[in-house]
């Protein structure tokens, strides 16, 4: 890899990190920075030795030393009371303690780092010893400690720079050994590291290639928080009179020895030393904060970088949603230094946020949305959805355009590869957007009854009140992976008590007792088994609680969310069997998200087929699984295995960056069929020409009425 390349790997984390951090680092580095320079630079910059006595040049033979004098040519900063000047002394000042800064934090890195690295992979007898002496020397207060090793050095040793130093960076010590430690103890159980050892690894080669740099990531922002920390404890070491000897410049002891000329109205022997301080510890610190985001994964997946979304995406497939807003959990900074409404574009060329408005004028209108409950008011209406990100490289629209209507009581499949956009369109419509996301176009949950809070709503226009109470009353989530759902520390029914009693404050203790129970008896669980942990329940166990907790309150929609993902072929029967009687005993509309063609066929009406944030084919089950037709969906049903299945088939190829989409149809590129039209345009979902289901509609420019200039029409009698 060439040094450039290198580089620009070095530097990636920082270009994905948030404005803030960036801001934040370049700032403290700068600072930082400055000091160094003025550190190493310091006696071609200062016309006097920090420890030299200015005699009067007015009266060079009385030996008078101009002390106490204001700010001048002759002295910059002034002089203090012992004659020194304090231009100079803040330079040295500076020097002595970029010196014990790095001194004393490498003394902790080196000793605290290989020690916890040590105790958290081997464990036992050298991990308790080790444990409990790190402990006993982290209950002492860190100011309290420094002064006894410093005293202590400065006995057996000599006082000066190096005690000092070695002072503070035995405090630090414990703090290195203990994040070290923890991390080492997560990473060493996970199977990179297993399989490392069962192919003869040595210790030595897991522990510092396998555990070491997955561990060692937090060690600069600790580096640099406590280096910050160290001017600090050093400047409070020389106030006190343990740190540095005098007359060696050191920034507490000269603020030490001025206390006493505030009072005579003589200021700045205290102030300039009191702001180097202040300004190195900013500057440390403002590199840590910013480090933080940088290198830990966790701060840089919130979504608050890269750029901000407004409008329809590139290349979107129909005008602008009269509708759309941020997602209600958006970040507030976020939503205020937005100086353009969302879906609002003022630009004339098209850019990251999408195409100018005489390309969106001319793209294809949306296809009419057909239900197979034909006469119905459905329960469910989206249209022209669509579910944005922010990301470091540029907008990502996981959803692009989607319609789609959902009758009482039916069950609609949503299937596609991972990453089409499934879960984001699932999340969509109880508009639960991470920081930084966006939902553009219209959701409608129709009425339930007539009393208040019943009504129609608009999703993606309702306030966070509103949202709160729609979420698990009216409208349900169901996650897969019930465990990471549900709290290892609370007892099942403490769980149903605080979903109940968000929407029923009123209800007794007993009745929503009672409405637990009864909810999950409905799932197969007993009644004995409601006071017990999360985790005395088996896999399948779980996912009928996460179930039972979303039809408690009867809702008039459900979203499941892979709700049979790692559960056996029992197990997801059952769990099928208990979806298919909610929606006959208490008519609930039902979303199934899933990859599995199998559970669609069997517990679905309708399947909706989606790639690259679009729906491709959509239709009745029994007609798009006979006959498909959209190239994807004759993919999808050849890859599927059966009993017949003789040769393995697969489409070959992967699907296209959503940041930076390609032009018309999204599966162009891994299309049997493609033709030069098909990059050209965006096809529309249109009634495949030899189909007899009216409401079976498919998005290629093989059928009639999908090609914006084809002379068929889109919508048939």
């Amino acid at each position: 890899m060439s040094a450039r390349a290198r580089l620009a790997r070095t530097a990636a984390p920082f270009r994905a990190a948030t404005r803030t951090a960036q801001v934040l680092i370049v700032i403290g580095t700068l600072i930082t920075l400055g000091f160094v320079f003025v550190a190493t630079l310091g006696p071609t910059l200062a016309p006097f030795e920090p420890t030299q006595y200015q005699v009067d040049p007015e009266e060079p033979e009385a030996g008078q030393l101009p002390r106490l004098e204001e700010p001048s040519s002759d002295h910059l900063m002034g002089t203090n009371r012992d004659g020194f000047d304090v231009f100079a002394r803040v330079i040295g000042g500076a020097r002595v303690a970029m010196i014990v800064v790095l001194v004393s934090t490498l003394i902790a890195l080196l000793v605290g780092v290989p020690l916890g690295l040590l105790a958290g992979y081997r464990g036992g007898r050298l991990d308790r010893i080790l444990v409990t002496t790190m402990d006993a020397i982290y209950t002492f207060p860190s100011l309290l400690l420094a002064i006894v090793v410093a005293f202590l050095f400065g006995e057996l040793f000599a006082p000066g720079v190096a005690s000092a130093a070695s002072a503070v960076g035995i405090v630090y010590i414990p703090q290195y050994f203990r994040v070290v430690r923890n991390h080492t103890l997560s990473v060493k159980q996970e199977p990179f590291v297993e399989g490392a050892r069962s192919l003869g690894a040595k210790e030595r080669t897991v522990i510092t290639r396998y555990v070491f740099f997955n561990v060692v990531q937090s060690v600069p922002v600790i580096f640099t928080l406590n280096a910050a920390d160290a001017v600090l404890t050093l400047a409070s070491l020389g106030f006190l009179g343990y740190g540095v000897p005098p007359p060696a410049p050191e920034w507490g002891f000269d603020i030490q020895q001025a206390t006493q000329d505030i009072t005579s109205g003589v200021w700045w022997t205290t102030m300039w030393p009191g702001v180097a301080i202040i300004l190195l510890v900013t500057g440390l610190t403002l590199v840590g904060e910013g480090l933080n985001d940088v290198i830990n994964p966790l701060l840089r997946a919130r979504g608050l970088s890269g750029t901000k979304l407004r409008g329809a995406p590139v290349g979107g497939s129909a005008p602008e949603a009269s509708g759309s807003r941020r997602g209600p959990d958006v970040a507030e900074r976020d939503l205020a230094d937005d100086p353009d409404p969302p879906g609002a574009t003022t630009s004339t060329s098209s850019g990251p946020d999408g195409p100018p408005p005489a390309a969106r004028d001319s793209l294809p209108p949306t296809a009419p949305v057909r239900s197979a409950t034909a006469g119905v008011e459905p329960v469910l209406k989206v249209r022209d959805l669509r579910v944005g990100y922010r990301t470091p490289r540029g907008p990502l629209w996981a959803v692009d355009g989607v319609d789609l209507d959902l009758a009482p009581g039916e069950a609609l499949g949503l299937v596609g590869e991972s990453g089409c956009g499934k879960s984001s369109l699932s999340r969509a419509l109880l508009n639960l957007m991470p920081p930084g996301g966006l939902v553009t176009g219209q959701i409608t949950l129709a009425a339930r009854g007539d009393g208040p809070g019943n009504e129609e709503i608009e999703l993606v226009d309702a306030s966070r009140r509103q949202l709160r109470s729609i979420r698990g009353d009216r409208a349900s989530l169901v996650f897969q992976e019930p465990m990471t759902r549900l709290d290892p520390l609370m007892r099942v029914s403490t769980h149903f008590r605080e979903a109940i009693k968000a929407h029923r404050p009123d209800l007794s203790s007993d009745r929503v007792r009672e409405l637990t129970e009864t909810a999950l008896a409905k799932m197969g669980i007993p009644r004995t088994r409601v006071d017990n942990y999360p985790h005395e329940f088996s896999g399948g166990m779980r996912q009928r609680i996460m179930l039972a907790l979303g039809i408690v309150l009867q809702p008039q929609l459900v979203i499941a969310d892979e709700p049979t993902t790692s559960l056996d072929v029992i197990v997801e029967a059952q769990i099928l069997d208990i979806l298919a009687e909610l929606r006959r005993d208490a008519d609930v509309g039902l979303v199934m998200v899933t990859h599995n063609l199998g559970i669609v066929a069997e517990t679905c009406d309708r399947v909706a087929v989606m790639y690259a944030g679009k729906i491709v084919e959509m239709g009745p089950v029994e007609q798009v699984f006979n006959a498909p037709a959209h190239p994807y969906t004759q993919g999808l049903m050849a890859s599927t295995i059966s009993l017949e299945t003789t040769e393995l088939h697969s489409i070959g190829g992967s699907p296209p960056d959503l940041i930076d989409p390609p032009g018309g149809c999204r599966f162009a590129a891994r299309c049997p069929a493609v033709m030069d039209r098909c990059t050209e345009v965006i096809p529309r979902l249109t009634q495949p020409g030899d189909t007899p289901v009216d409401d079976h509609l498919a998005a290629c420019i093989l059928h009639p009425g999908a090609d914006p200039a084809d002379p068929f029409p889109a919508e048939r009698s």
